[in-house]
């Protein structure tokens, strides 16, 4: 093929940090970013209050910084475009889920040689100046899954 027959090169495209569709969704690749850059920190232990079975009750902090989620971000980062963002986060079904899942690997990996009921979970999103912070709060009845059950 000659030199004067090549197509121009391609130009690359980044899809937008958040989308529209009736309401402000997050796109998959901000997603992914918060979840690449994320500092997480978790504390928790086992407890016996009063209940039939002991429970795990534990706390991650997912914190992300702003200025890294800036390079995602199309137009203005400024304090109404920072709202939007955690808002679409507080409302991603997929975000809350990671983060439960991490949450919950967390229980598995320090209560490692118990049973894990089902997790309760509680998920906040919370913004300051400089991050984003997702927690979970989590319950987990220890020894009361269905595989333990005797049949």
């Amino acid at each position: 093929m000659s030199p004067g027959k090549l197509k121009p090169l391609a130009r690359a495209t980044r899809s937008p940090a958040l989308v529209r569709r009736g309401h402000v969704v997050l796109s998959r690749a901000l997603e992914e970013e918060i979840f690449r850059s994320a500092e997480i920190l978790s504390e928790g232990s086992c407890r016996s209050e009063g209940a039939p079975h002991d429970s795990y009750f534990g706390s991650t902090m997912i914190s992300v910084d702003l200025e890294r989620l800036r390079r995602q971000w199309r137009g203005d980062f400024d304090p109404r475009a920072r709202q939007q963002l955690s808002e679409a986060v507080d409302g991603s079904v997929r975000v809350r889920l990671r983060a439960m899942r991490l949450a919950c690997a967390e229980a598995t990996r320090r209560v490692s040689d118990r049973e894990l009921g089902t997790a309760l979970c509680e998920i906040r999103v919370r913004l300051t100046e400089t991050q984003l912070h997702i927690d979970v709060d989590l319950e987990v009845p220890l020894g009361v899954s269905s595989g333990s059950r005797v049949r």
